[in-house]
């Protein structure tokens, strides 16, 4: 059966927005888990790519923009600093969806890091207990815990999305559009593209 997106621009946007708000309060969604790339400077001062795996933790749709947590003694806090600019992807394999997003990123504010530190749980708060900055060397496989966790090394980023690509692949025929916004989150063009 054909989506109602799949030959309409206005609804494929909506679906993938839809899809990213869910999959920052369902731990089963496949866009739970957002692979971030960004640019960070390697030994020798060369640009180097840098890819990880980060929870979507929330979405303000109208803002455009997406939230993941961190510990501010990561490596990729700085590289953030340095270099602000970042792709997100998400896939999903059963329904043959996929969504790069460019983005600037940025530390949340003070408000939204204290509502956020509130509303973690217990096994959450534990990754900010680690005494030591996270890719730090150590001389075992298991890290040293403090008994508490350090609310002050718990750090929300804050992804505003610039712009959206769009992949299904579909039986019937693939569909790929781009979506492109600006500052206050508002839709400046959107498009299809060969797939």
């Amino acid at each position: 059966m054909v989506p109602a997106f799949y030959n309409d621009l206005a609804l494929t946007e909506t679906e993938a927005w839809a899809l990213l708000a869910r999959g920052a309060v369902d731990r089963k969604s496949p866009y739970h888990l957002m692979q971030l790339a960004s640019l960070a400077q390697d030994t020798l001062g060369d640009a180097e790519p840098r890819l990880r795996t980060v929870v979507l933790r929330g979405v303000a749709r109208a803002e455009r923009r997406l939230r993941f947590h961190t510990d501010v003694r990561s490596p990729k806090v700085a590289e953030l600093a340095a270099c602000p600019r970042v792709q997100a992807l998400f896939y999903d394999p059963g329904h043959k969806i996929q969504l790069r997003l460019k983005a600037t990123a940025a530390p949340a504010s003070e408000t939204v890091r204290a509502e956020a530190w509130e509303k973690t749980g217990r096994l959450g708060r534990v990754c900010y207990a680690v005494t030591a900055a996270p890719s730090a060397p150590q001389p075992g496989p298991a890290a040293a815990f403090a008994d508490e966790a350090d609310p002050a090394v718990f750090q929300p980023m804050i992804l505003t999305v610039t712009a959206l690509d769009w992949l299904y692949l579909a039986g019937d025929g693939h569909r790929r559009a781009a979506f492109t916004y600006g500052p206050a989150g508002d839709l400046t063009a959107a498009s299809w593209l060969v797939p």
